[in-house]
């Protein structure tokens, strides 16, 4: 068994290096898709908070009322450049 194996004595896992010694290859297999897979999750990047409020008004219709205030609006361009008022004002 390899240095950094024999490290898992150092883990949360610790008691339970007897079981998986014991296991059937078979079952061994099972819990390596188990730990793979649950590590391929805790590595994603969470969600920006401009990503989920894109994703949560992707679908947002807008009213012809309020594109018609939209228009009669006066903003500089740094206003209109920012994400979160091309958001709230339906521009994006």
């Amino acid at each position: 068994m390899t240095e950094l194996a024999q490290r898992i004595s150092e883990t949360p896992m610790a008691p339970y290096v007897d079981l998986l010694r014991s296991m059937q290859p078979k079952d061994m297999r099972i819990v390596v898709s188990f730990l793979q897979e649950t590590m391929a999750e805790a590595e994603k990047t969470p969600k920006t908070a401009s990503e989920i409020i894109r994703e949560k008004f992707k679908d947002l219709a807008i009213s012809q009322e309020t594109k018609d205030l939209v228009r009669g609006l006066s903003l500089s361009s740094e206003e209109i450049a920012d994400e979160r008022t091309q958001y709230i004002l339906g521009i994006r």
